[in-house]
């Protein structure tokens, strides 16, 4: 699963789920009701997961062009792990990391 996770880039997603959530609370001045509160962490994940996957598949080839030419920057970055761009780097195939995004992105719709 850590492929499948880095792939999504999950530890970013998670606190980009923060961002519209932190809003609402101040908007409406209190936490919405649990079921609202569930049903859009379980939206806003899976579509930030299908997306972030397909970022990956998308840019595949730029990213394998890449990491032919140098090393990948061990710089700090929120989403920095050793399984950063499984697919470019043959961790993860492209076809199971297509069927994840798939059904991330068709859980969410």
């Amino acid at each position: 699963m850590k492929q499948f996770f880095a792939l999504s880039r999950t530890s970013h997603g998670i606190l980009d789920l923060a961002t519209p959530a932190f809003c609402a609370l101040l908007w409406l001045g209190r936490f919405p009701h649990w079921t609202i509160i569930l049903l859009s962490i379980f939206t806003a994940f899976a579509a930030y997961t299908a997306i972030y996957a397909l970022n990956d598949i998308v840019g595949m080839a730029m990213d394998q062009e890449k990491f032919s030419k140098s090393a990948m920057n061990p710089g700090y970055s929120v989403e920095a792990s050793e399984l950063r761009y499984p697919l470019a780097r043959n961790i993860l195939s492209f076809r199971k990391g297509l069927l994840w995004m798939a059904v991330w992105f068709a859980s969410h719709s």
